[in-house]
């Protein structure tokens, strides 16, 4: 897993509240930002979001990692 892509795609959705705007703003499948969202959830051995059918909210876990995912971004532009 390239975890700087994998970061990106969890910001972008975020963002967007929607793996398929973030796959859009990315120009990748929805199913490529779904893959990397769910491989760094097992790497961190965390829930990072709630997925319902009509919405996407962030975790406990999701809330701090996102600050700290939005930090190193800023950090390396």
């Amino acid at each position: 897993m390239d975890r700087f892509q994998a970061i990106t795609a969890f910001v972008r959705v975020v963002e967007t509240g929607s793996f398929a705007r973030a796959a859009d703003r990315l120009d990748v499948s929805v199913s490529a930002i779904s893959r990397q969202v769910a491989d760094l959830e097992a790497h961190l051995d965390a829930r990072l979001l709630h997925r319902t059918t009509r919405r996407l909210s962030l975790t406990e876990s999701g809330r701090a990692f996102h600050e700290r995912c939005l930090q190193l971004l800023a950090d390396l532009d």
